[in-house]
């Protein structure tokens, strides 16, 4: 936005800076910062990879300071500054009130499938791409992974084709434990190993084929292993390769076929 549609009562602000924030001046803010909040280090594990891999970007939300040298908002970055050992530049607030610690963070926070839908200009995304997509991720080791929207966003983009090639083939399918994420996952990673038409007629005798012993025993497994922890996606994952592999092999025992390896390795794997 040009500042010519500015109205003229517009200020600018006298209290902010752009900051190369190194190390060494994140950890002097930090020792000065006194009373704060614990820190989550889940979450500067996540910043210092977006750091570490280049996707930190300067934005309007950075560091905020009082007069008394409280840190009343950025001390994440800043610890993430620290570990990653990178220097990043930075909106600084200086002189800011101390009672304003009480309306920052206040807002509706954009959830990932916002971030998505924002990045693509589609609507039409939506939670099933973004589960699909982080157990696309995940691999068959099926490892909860923390990303961060600007990480979902790159690996959605170098494997967009593969998740709404799978999604589209679910569309409609009430059965959750059929239309599930860890299915949807090995049968993404597949996209680039097998042909779509064998997969599509996979999936479609998932949906509708109940006579085929195969097909049968794996969405009984499904329908069983319904508690989604770890170790059960892992089985999921596993005996879903070993189906998958089966159908295409005309083989009606599957549990013979050896998935030990990544059966389905990808381009870009993260997992």
């Amino acid at each position: 936005m040009s500042s010519q549609f500015l109205p003229a009562t517009a200020r600018r602000f006298t209290n902010a800076y752009i900051v190369d924030v190194t190390p060494e001046l994140a950890q002097q803010w930090l020792d000065l910062a006194g009373f704060n909040r614990s820190i989550d280090y889940a979450v500067v594990a996540l910043y210092v990879r977006q750091i570490k891999e280049g996707l930190w970007r300067r934005t309007h939300q950075g560091v905020a300071i009082t007069k008394s040298s409280i840190l009343i908002d950025g001390q994440h970055r800043l610890v993430a500054v620290v570990k990653a050992g990178i220097t990043v530049p930075m909106i600084v607030f200086v002189d800011e009130p101390e009672e304003n610690f009480e309306f920052i963070d206040c807002g509706r926070n954009r959830s990932q499938v916002d971030m998505l839908r924002l990045s693509k200009r589609n609507q039409a995304l939506s939670t099933i791409h973004t589960s699909t997509l982080k157990a696309f991720l995940e691999g068959r080791f099926c490892n909860k992974i923390t990303w961060s929207n600007a990480e979902l966003n790159r690996e959605y983009n170098r494997h967009e084709v593969a998740i709404n090639f799978i999604v589209d083939l679910f569309q409609g399918e009430r059965d959750t434990s059929i239309n599930d994420p860890t299915v949807r996952g090995f049968l993404a990673r597949a996209y680039y190993s097998v042909e779509p038409a064998q997969i599509a007629a996979f999936v479609q005798k998932l949906r509708q084929d109940r006579d085929d012993a195969l097909i049968r025993n794996f969405v009984h497994c499904l329908h069983v292993w319904n508690d989604r922890k770890k170790t059960t996606r892992y089985e999921i994952y596993r005996r879903g390769v070993q189906t998958l592999l089966a159908f295409l092999q005309g083989r009606n025992d599957p549990s013979r076929i050896d998935v030990s390896y990544d059966v389905f390795p990808v381009p870009n794997d993260k997992s």
